[in-house]
């Protein structure tokens, strides 16, 4: 474990566990760069075995059969290394730090994960999320406002939010996990009358869950604001630092802090005054009174004087990459602040490996790919006509360029095909589309394309049992290089999934026909569409 690149000796859900463990102690034995490495490496940890370059290559079973015949039951193992454990520790933070560097100058990279339970090898994975436990926020990238000083990961650990006695859900991971089954239920509910009234009632489960994730993150959702696109942003963003860096220097405060109180302030037009108190007598600060005091009032005149207004309506920044532990990954972290733009990723490993699988073709923060040869699969399973009238109708008339395989289920060879050979893969049908391809099969591939999944809980994750890892159908395709998934973490009604399809795809790709030039798809007639037609308003 002593490298991110390193594969572990164990596929099993316990490596998490005991990475997760050891960054607990190192955290309160005061070691903040070994509690950052380990809750690092324990997102995903079996599966960096499992999805490792080694693993995805196909092996004859009798040449599998001999290696184990030959591999000898003594033999020492990686992972029991006979170095120091101090110097294991150093040399994985140094890698991650190298790491952490290779990243594109635009990027902003968030981990959130939860702390060790201690109960965890006792719990099903329902209950682990349930339970109520510390957050630690680990921040990557950001932008920095201490230019010319070496970088390190920053750790900001939360304590669980409090109840809400009056709520539905008074535990708030209970509100959190609760969102996808209610979704579901309100789905599957057939009256119409009944339907609205449920689906009225999820919006506003979900809304509430990300006003109570706000208020617990408080400051702290400002590390989910991008760095700035705008000149002006960036130049206001400048004598913002300076001013903090002055009090700082003045007042002895380290960097670390000088960076965490910048990153907060560049965007105080974002926050309260209490949100502002909470940021200066934060633990993570440790400020006396006097400074808590100082400090609150430099932030207030900062943000009177440079930032009066609030400036919410658009962030326009560049992206921000969630890496979300999988414990926390039915909640729609991305709704703190809606209008920016977010990647998720289920490890910080899985970012690099695929940074660094694509770097040649990523400029200025963004996966840059010319959108040639585009495919699309409609109703596969043959079970959704509406759904297959619609979408056929769309894609013949806006994109008559794009090649169509409708109403019929695609083989192995097929599908391996357009994922090798395509720019674009668009599935529209239900689930993931892994019931036309084994997923070992899918790993054996290097994926070029970036792909749509249109289809029910397309990227959830499932549980495997107790404690062990959970699997989704975006694993197996970013294991196998995949630029990029869109899916959806909860079910969705046919309609809803196929307005997102053509919303989606028609704003990020020019239409082809030439009839359609000069129009945006957002000035289609969703009405019209629901009946198979296709006009603007």
């Amino acid at each position: 474990m002593d490298s991110l690149d390193n594969k572990t000796a164990e596929n099993t859900g316990l490596i998490s566990l005991e990475c997760k463990l050891r960054a607990s102690v190192a955290l309160t034995e005061g070691d903040r760069r070994s509690a950052i490495l380990h809750q690092t490496q324990s997102l995903g940890a079996s599966k960096r075995q499992k999805y490792a370059q080694p693993s995805r290559k196909s092996c004859d079973l009798d040449e599998l059969i001999e290696g184990v015949i030959n591999s000898g039951i003594n033999k020492q193992i990686p992972f029991k290394t006979t170095s120091p454990i101090t110097k294991i520790h150093h040399d994985g933070f140094t890698d991650l730090c190298k790491r952490c560097d290779e990243l594109p100058i635009e990027w902003t990279v968030l981990q959130i994960a939860k702390e060790y339970n201690p109960m965890a090898t006792g719990m099903v994975h329902e209950e682990l999320i349930h339970e109520p436990a510390p957050i630690w926020l680990t921040v990557f990238a950001c932008s920095d406002p201490c230019e010319g000083t070496p970088f390190e990961p920053i750790l900001i650990p939360l304590d669980p939010p409090g109840e809400k006695p009056d709520a539905k859900y008074p535990n708030y991971f209970e509100h959190i996990a609760a969102i996808p089954g209610e979704v579901r239920n309100a789905i599957s509910n057939h009256d119409s009358d009944s339907q609205a009234n449920r689906l009225e009632m999820v919006e506003q489960l979900i809304n509430a869950a990300v006003v109570r994730t706000r208020e617990w993150l408080g400051p702290w959702s400002n590390l989910l604001v991008g760095k700035f696109r705008s000149p002006t942003d960036q130049k206001l963003e400048g004598e913002i630092y300076n001013q903090i860096e002055e009090f700082c220097v003045h007042n002895r405060i380290n960097r670390t802090n000088q960076r965490l109180i910048s990153v907060v302030a560049r965007r105080l037009d974002l926050l309260d005054d209490f949100q502002l108190f909470e940021l200066c007598c934060s633990e993570q600060l440790g400020l006396d009174d006097a400074l808590v005091e100082a400090l609150y009032d430099l932030l207030t005149e900062l943000r009177e004087e440079k930032v009066p207004d609030k400036r919410e309506e658009r962030l326009n920044c560049y992206p921000v990459l969630l890496i979300i532990d999988e414990l926390l990954d039915s909640m729609p972290w991305e709704m703190v602040h809606p209008t920016g733009e977010f990647s998720r990723f289920s490890s910080f490993w899985t970012m690099s490996e695929l940074y660094r699988a694509h770097a040649a073709r990523i400029k200025y923060g963004y996966f840059m790919l010319s959108a040639k040869r585009c495919f699309a699969f409609i109703n596969p399973d043959k079970n959704l006509e509406k759904m297959s009238a619609r979408l056929q109708v769309f894609y013949m008339e806006w994109f008559p360029d794009f090649e169509l395989l409708i109403d019929q289920p695609p083989n192995e060879a097929e599908f391996g095909d357009v994922l090798n050979n395509s720019d674009v893969l668009i599935y529209n049908g239900h689930g993931s589309g892994l019931q036309f391809m084994n997923g070992e099969t899918l790993l054996q591939r290097d994926i070029n394309c970036v792909t749509f999944l249109f289809g029910c809980d397309s990227v959830r994750l499932y549980p495997n049992g107790l404690f062990t890892e959970m699997t989704g159908t975006h694993l197996y395709y970013s294991a196998a290089h995949c630029p990029t998934v869109i899916g959806a973490l909860w079910v969705l009604t046919d309609l809803f999934t196929d307005i997102y399809s053509m919303l989606l795809v028609g704003n990020w790709i020019p239409s082809t026909n030439p009839a359609y030039a000069k129009q945006n798809v957002s000035a289609l007639d969703t009405a019209a569409f629901k009946a198979g037609k296709l006009r603007t308003y």
